[in-house]
């Protein structure tokens, strides 16, 4: 004879063993609450964390701002270099100071660079001019030793006689000659200008005089 399924449904029921699946739901809720509970202060952990580090930077950004306003050491530094622009940041004095020291650097390497260029081309002249003088002191010297070859008197004999005994006449420019007369007797020398008021016999005696006693 067949059970009624009622009987059948309470007979199953009563089979059932619910322990262990209760046992585990609470096992798994006990790790859940403990879960949520280590979230939660991890949680609270790191917006302490953010908390501080939003200070710190509020701080920092402060300070920041305090030093990027120039003080007055700063424009007293940077005038140092020359006329300082007012500025509410001590970053755009610098950087354009640094661009004003930069032109000028170069401006200075540019001027350097043309006066060596002017200094070599001074000193090439003077070489050119030193060598022109040269020259023409040879062809001077040239010219007068072939005038006084070419025209031989007594007068000219007289003057390299007077050369050979240690009389020169020199050539003072915008002055009249001069007659040196060198004594090695006593290492000194005399001077005659040669002037119109002095005669011939008077300039032989004078030369004659002071070489009989040299």
């Amino acid at each position: 004879m067949l059970e009624a399924p009622d009987s059948l449904i309470y007979s199953a029921i009563d089979n059932f063993e619910t322990q262990p699946d209760l046992a585990s739901l609470r096992r798994i809720a006990e790790n859940l609450r403990k879960t949520a509970d280590l979230r939660s202060a991890r949680i609270e952990k790191l917006e302490d964390q953010v908390s501080r580090l939003e200070s710190e930077l509020r701080e920092v950004s402060e300070e920041i701002e305090s030093l990027k306003e120039p003080s007055a050491t700063v424009y007293e530094t940077l005038g140092q270099f020359g006329e300082v622009q007012k500025s509410d940041s001590v970053f755009k004095l610098i950087n354009a100071k640094s661009v004003e020291l930069d032109n000028l650097k170069v401006s200075l390497a540019k001027q350097l660079t043309e006066l060596e260029s002017a200094i070599n081309h001074m000193s090439m002249k003077k070489i050119s001019m030193s060598r022109r003088r040269d020259e023409l002191a040879s062809e001077r010297e040239q010219a007068l030793a072939a005038n006084i070859a070419s025209n031989l008197n007594s007068s000219s004999m007289k003057i390299s006689l007077y050369k050979s005994l240690g009389v020169h006449v020199e050539d003072f420019d915008g002055e009249s000659d001069k007659i040196i007369i060198f004594d090695r007797g006593t290492d000194s020398t005399s001077v005659l200008p040669v002037d119109e008021k002095y005669s011939d016999y008077f300039i032989s005696n004078y030369i004659w005089d002071r070489l009989g006693n040299a």
